[in-house]
């Protein structure tokens, strides 16, 4: 397992692409995020967004999900927080999104030095290159 020193600052890696179907995106609505704009196309395209989109906290858990599984080699002890989700592009149904991420920081505990604090940020972009979503994450790992 890479512990805490073994983590590369700014170098991006892939963690890998998510595509939700229109069903997918109505379903986690309804059960989550209950807006007209992510639950029924009628209703989706006389809002801001014009047609049906996936709710910023489902793309989030997506590109969480999946940055998970990208470092799953990392001897991670504890989620720390969430510090950061940006949406600048809506998501749309059944389009693949890639997600890459950077180490942003890394720091050991003074209460524990057995363990530190690691930042990583996140970003998922469309197809076209533009980028749809910022996220960022602190872990707890071991030093």
């Amino acid at each position: 397992m890479r512990t805490l020193e073994d983590l590369p600052l700014d170098v991006p890696f892939e963690c890998g692409t998510f595509r939700f179907t229109t069903r997918e995106i109505v379903a986690f609505a309804e059960r989550f995020d209950p807006q007209p704009f992510h639950l029924d196309q009628g209703l989706a395209e006389k809002s801001f967004f014009g047609t049906l989109v996936a709710s910023g906290v489902h793309t989030q858990a997506a590109a969480i999900g999946l940055l998970v599984r990208a470092i799953a080699d990392v001897a991670v002890i504890a989620g720390g927080s969430l510090h950061e989700a940006r949406f600048m592009v809506p998501v749309l149904p059944d389009t693949l999104y890639t997600v890459t991420a950077r180490w942003t920081e890394t720091r050991r505990l003074a209460s524990n030095p057995a363990r530190g604090l690691a930042s990583v940020v996140g970003h998922a972009h469309a197809p076209d290159g533009r980028q749809v979503m910022r996220f960022g994450v602190t872990y707890v790992v071991a030093a």
